[in-house]
C-alpha cells in the first residue's frame, strides 16, 4: 500500500513540475488549428489598384496578424491592422481592425471558410459610432489571386459597395 501511495505522489509531482510548454504542446498538437486556411495568405503581399494586405501568424498561430497599406506618391501608408483568432466560447473565428484616413474606425468580423472562400460577416463603426453592417467574400480562383467583394447589408438584400482581385506578389 505504501508503495502504491508513493508512486502515486511521485507521479503527481512529476506532472507539477513538468514544464508548462510541455503541456501545452501535447494539447495544441492534439486538436486541428482552425486558422489554418489562413496559411495560403501568410507572408506575402496581395496587391489591389495602390493598395496592399500583408498577413502574418500571430503568436503559436492562435492568431493571424494583418496590415492593409495605401501606395501614395510611391510610399507605402499603414492605414488598417488588426488580427483574427479562435474564440473558443463562441466556436469562430473573430477579427478586430482599426483603420485611420477612412471612413471606418473599426472592423469587427465573424469568419469562416467554406471550400476555397473566405465567408465574413462584418460590422463597421465610423468615429462618431454609427454602426454598418457588411458581408465580404474572398473567392480564390488560385494559389496567387482572389476576388474580394464587399457587400453593404440592406433592407432590400445585400448591395454590392466594392470589389476587386488581389494579386499575391
Amino acid at each position: 500500500m505504501k508503495t502504491a501511495a508513493r508512486f502515486a505522489l511521485t507521479l503527481f509531482a512529476m506532472v507539477l513540475l513538468m514544464p508548462a510548454p510541455a503541456l501545452s504542446e501535447t494539447v495544441e498538437s492534439q486538436q486541428p488549428n482552425p486558422l489554418s486556411s489562413f496559411e495560403r495568405l501568410i507572408g506575402s503581399q496581395w496587391h489591389l489598384e495602390g493598395s496592399y494586405q500583408e498577413f502574418e501568424w500571430g503568436v503559436g498561430q492562435r492568431s493571424v496578424r494583418a496590415r492593409s497599406y495605401f501606395v501614395i506618391d510611391g510610399a507605402p501608408r499603414l492605414v488598417s491592422e488588426g488580427f483574427w483568432y479562435w474564440h473558443p466560447g463562441e466556436e469562430a473565428i473573430k477579427g478586430v481592425f482599426t483603420a485611420i484616413n477612412m471612413p471606418v474606425d473599426v472592423f469587427e468580423y465573424t469568419t469562416r471558410f467554406e471550400g476555397d472562400n473566405l465567408i465574413s460577416e462584418l460590422v463597421t463603426y465610423d468615429a462618431s459610432g454609427t454602426r454598418t453592417a457588411y458581408s465580404e467574400t474572398w473567392e480564390f480562383t488560385d494559389d496567387a489571386h482572389f476576388a474580394w467583394s464587399l457587400f453593404l447589408k440592406t433592407p432590400d438584400g445585400p448591395k454590392k459597395e466594392m470589389g476587386g482581385i488581389y494579386t499575391k506578389k
